[in-house]
């Protein structure tokens, strides 16, 4: 069989990092809700079929904090021995890729081979089944429950089922006989509608002939008139140019008079641009110089500023002292504030040794405390300490032993009210003259039993009798009837007698030994409640002795341990009397005393080296304070000084540079000054240069030149356009042309051009309405579109007709195929199913067979037939899990794959559920089960090694099934 030995998961939904060793045989999943028992079902079995894509609908259970996606399965495959799947993110379904045993790797197509062909579907539909489908069982029809039974039970019925119904649907939208709806009447009706019309056209076409014969005469006449409106327009043309070229003519004459007046003017070239340009220059020259001049003055004046450069020295050296003077303030700050502290702690401490006098402070600082003399007080310490736990010791001891004395007493007297009453005395007084009574009836009943052997031979004799009796009736032998019937009597007259005599006799006794035995019990319970009270009383006497004794002895220990504390203590006050310490000094403060005054010494000693090192600071923070305010000429306050200073150097500084800076623009601003002025003069020269070449004196002249030779210009220009389009008109006789008689000609072409237009424009259009007849007639796409069109749709109706025939014979044929499979493969399949499902509902129901309508019954014991909704929904589910099994057993040769279910057995009871795990241990033997449950219940049927808690899986990275 296909088993899965290892899980790993990378990441798959809330599961990261997990890795799950399984067993052979069944596997039982077990966590609560939201444990992921679903995840690691689904896990299983995307990694054997793939990811669901965006058209399915299953979820994909892609991790939400982590960038792993996927996992490994181990498989033990009986073909291919143990390989690994292994499946991440990558395409659609994932990317997969097969490890076999030998060293082989393959992706898709080697997985398909070890899945034996199957598709997640296929698998699904025998293998893995969760509580969900068995949840919808309930709610389904007579039709549907069966067809759902019957795709349990046969692979892949399902989907021949729904394409059957798909293919008569769609046959059914195709043709109907009487029906105007579906595509294959819809077209016929389109075909007859199209051969009615295409007969119209037909009577269209014959009028064609008459139509040619007189367009024919039509573009005879129209050739002729067009060769006669081309001669006219050549006419046209010629008078047009004639007519252009007078103007023109004109205008040429009056502009040869016009340039005859200009024939002096001269001007410079570009003579106004070179002009302005050096005027603009010098104009912006002279105002740069007058800037510069005034700017030179400015300059002159700030040179004149000096500053005194002793003083900026003493500012720059006293500028370095600035982190050293505030290192000075913050440092005498510092020390004294730990002058302060160290003050404030020694008067502390003081305090707390009780030294108030400064006589005895300065003393007690000179005293010396050696780790000798603190050796010797923490021996004399000890000492004190020891017999004080001693003595507690044995004080607590003393209390315990007095609770004890008193927890005895009050026992005592407990035990006291338990003893026997006056009526238990009674009792065990009188107990040895009944004991002695009772004796001698058990005597008197034992000789009873010895005589009952003689009754039980009368009681034979009387059965001999009655047997003769019985053998003389049945032989009908009157002789033996009656020695039967005499003796008999006989018998059973002696053993009434009998009876009668020894009756009252023995039922006084039986009375009386039935007193007395249960006067032996009472006797018996109350000689050992009498030891126990005996056996108690001399055990409490024994502890209240022991317990007295130990009293004395703590008694006598207590007065020798306060001697030895008394001593100690008066050792001790002797010894501090030396350091002049005043008050009590409590016992717990003891063991710090010496610390204590040792760090009153280190304090002081600190103390003054604080008020040393402040001294060396105040002194030198003075020196520089002095020459602080030398070099500021003025008192100011120690922690602004530095502020003044620093303005002060600044300013200076500033100042010195403004002038430094002054007197390098100075040079500056000279050299320009002088640049300036020789390009005043330079553009001065090229002015009167300009005024030379035009042979005038002044600005205002040479404007006036310029605007002479602009008209000059102007129409030179004009004449060369008139010139330029005359000799475009190419005119032979230019001097005879009169304007009156070229204005008469064209007058009188125009009215030839209209009437001709006229005769033309008519012949156009009878020539157009017979061209579009024409068309219409020879071109017209309508009668070849219909043609088309009728073909077309006698194609789509044939290929309508071809589909509807494939889906009714498909449909045929599936419906055979179901036939042959309910008839031939389902009752192999259906004697497993009776099996498992009388052992499932333990004997209850019989088998399950189909009905010749088509539907599953099932059988009880009595033979009753039941359809399946008429069934609880528990052995529903039941039927359904038995054709599963049924139909797994009959493939365990052909898929042996491992069966998954998802907690399908909350509708059982207990009978049932342990036929169902019975059931489970017997398919294990043969496949593996993998089962997921939330039901703790669940749990007692299976081994520990057997069960995987999920739950577990939050809190570790690799689990077993253990």
């Amino acid at each position: 069989m296909l088993t899965i030995q290892k899980i790993q998961i990378y990441g798959f939904g809330k599961h990261e990092n997990i890795s799950i060793s399984l067993n052979d045989g069944v596997t039982i999943f077990y966590g609560l809700n939201e444990a992921g028992k679903t995840t690691i079902q689904q896990f299983i079995l995307q990694m054997l079929f793939g990811f669901p894509t965006r058209q399915q609908i299953q979820r994909k259970y892609e991790p939400k904090i982590s960038t792993k996606y996927g996992g490994q399965l181990t498989l033990l495959h009986p073909i291919y021995g143990q390989c690994t799947v292994e499946r991440v993110k990558g395409k659609a379904a994932g990317d997969v890729t097969v490890y076999l045993e030998d060293g082989t790797t393959g992706q898709d197509e080697l997985l398909v081979k070890l899945l034996y062909g199957y598709s997640r579907a296929s698998f699904e539909a025998i293998f893995s089944f969760s509580l969900h489908e068995l949840q919808g069982i309930e709610k389904m029809s007579e039709e549907e429950l069966t067809h759902l039974l019957l795709a349990s039970g046969t692979t892949g019925i399902q989907y021949l089922s729904a394409l059957e119904k798909k293919m008569d649907k769609e046959a059914s939208e195709l043709f109907k006989k009487t029906g105007k709806v579906p595509l294959i009447n819809q077209k016929i009706e389109q075909l007859k509608q199209l051969e009615r019309t295409i007969k119209q056209e037909q009577v269209k076409i014959q009028t064609f002939e008459d139509k040619l014969q007189q367009l024919q005469l039509l573009e005879q006449n129209l050739e002729q008139l067009f060769g006669t409106q081309k001669r006219q327009q050549q006419q046209w043309q010629q008078l047009t140019i004639q007519k252009q070229a007078l103007p023109l003519l004109k205008q040429q004459q009056t502009l040869q008079q016009t340039m005859t007046n200009f024939q002096h003017v001269q001007f410079p070239s570009e003579g106004i641009r070179r002009y302005e340009q050096v005027k603009d220059r010098l104009l912006h020259e002279s105002q740069q110089l007058m800037q510069l001049k005034e700017q030179h003055q400015i300059l002159q004046e700030k040179i004149l500023a000096t500053v005194d450069e002793q003083k900026v020295n003493e500012m720059a050296y006293l500028m370095q002292k600035e982190a050293t003077w505030h290192q000075l303030m913050v440092k005498e700050q510092n020390l004294q504030d730990d002058l302060f502290l160290l003050e404030q702690e020694i008067e502390a401490q003081f305090r707390l040794l009780g030294v108030t006098e400064k006589e005895a402070q300065e003393n007690l600082l000179n005293e010396t405390v050696s780790l000798q003399q603190e050796q010797q007080f923490q021996l004399q310490l000890s000492k004190l300490e020891e017999a004080e736990e001693e003595l507690k010791f044995h004080l607590r001891s003393l209390e315990q032993v007095h609770l004890e004395l008193d927890a005895i007493a009050k026992q005592k007297q407990q035990l006291m009210r338990e003893s026997l009453t006056s009526e238990e005395e009674h009792i065990l007084a009188q107990w040895p003259q009944q004991k002695r009574r009772l004796e001698q009836l058990r005597s008197a009943k034992s000789q009873r039993s010895k005589q009952k052997q003689p009754h039980d031979f009368i009681w034979l004799v009387l059965l001999i009798c009655f047997m003769s009796f019985a053998y003389g009736v049945f032989e009908k032998n009157i002789v033996v009837i009656l020695i039967g019937a005499v003796l008999s009597l006989l018998t059973f007259l002696f053993i009434r007698y009998v009876k009668q005599a020894s009756e009252p006799t023995n039922k006084e006794h039986s009375i009386l030994l039935r007193e007395l035995e249960q006067e032996e019990l009472t006797v018996q319970a109350v000689l050992a409640k009498k030891q126990r009270y005996e056996d108690r009383w001399l055990h409490i006497n024994e502890q209240q002795k022991e317990k007295e004794q130990q009293y004395t002895s703590l008694e006598y220990k207590i007065q020798l341990t306060e001697v030895e504390s008394e001593e100690a203590t008066q050792t001790l006050q002797h010894f501090l009397k030396r350091y002049r310490l005043q008050g009590t000094i409590a016992r717990s403060l003891m063991p710090e005393l010496f610390m204590r005054i040792r760090g009153v010494q280190e304090l002081a000693a600190k103390r003054n080296s604080t008020s040393s090192l402040l001294q060396e600071t105040l002194v030198e923070k003075n020196n520089i304070y002095e020459q602080l305010q030398r070099v500021l000429e003025g008192a100011y306050n120690e922690h602004e000084i530095y502020m003044h200073l620093r303005t002060a150097y600044l300013e200076a500084q500033q100042q010195q540079q403004q002038a430094q800076h002054a007197k390098d623009q100075l040079a500056s601003v000279q050299i320009k000054i002088e640049g300036g002025q020789s390009r005043m003069d330079r553009y001065t020269a090229e002015m009167y240069e300009l005024f030379k070449e035009a042979k005038i004196q002044n600005e205002q002249a040479y404007y006036e030149m310029h605007e002479q030779f602009e008209q000059r210009r102007k129409i030179e220009t004009e004449l060369q356009t008139v010139q330029a389009q005359l000799s475009s008109l190419d005119l032979q006789q230019k001097e005879n042309l009169i304007e009156d008689s070229v204005s008469e000609h064209i007058c009188a072409l125009e009215q030839e051009q209209q009437s001709l237009q006229l005769e033309i424009d008519k012949c156009l259009e009878q020539r157009a309405a017979l061209l579009m007849e024409k068309e219409q007639l020879l071109n017209d796409e309508k009668y070849g579109q219909l043609l088309q069109q009728f073909e077309q749709e006698k194609t789509e109706l044939q290929q309508l007709i071809e589909q509807w025939a494939t889906k009714k014979a498909v449909a045929t044929a599936i419906h055979e195929t179901l036939f042959r499979l309910r008839e031939e493969k389902l009752p192999h399949v259906l004697e497993e199913v009776n099996a498992i499902f009388r052992l499932l509902t333990g004997g209850n129901y019989d088998k399950i067979s189909i009905h010749e309508d088509g539907y599953f019954v099932a059988q009880d014991a009595a033979g009753i037939r039941y359809q399946m909704v008429e069934l609880s929904q528990a052995t529903k589910e039941q039927a359904y899990i038995a054709l599963r099994m049924a139909l797994a057993k009959t493939l365990v040769s052909a898929a042996p794959f491992p069966m998954i279910m998802d907690d399908p057995f909350v509708h059982f009871d207990r009978n049932r559920t342990d036929k169902m795990v019975q059931l489970m241990k017997e398919v294990g033997y043969e496949r593996q089960i993998l089962y997921f449950t939330c039901h703790d219940t669940m749990l007692n049927y299976w081994q520990k090694n057997q069960i995987v808690d999920i739950g577990a899986l939050a809190n570790e990275r690799g689990v077993a099934s253990t």
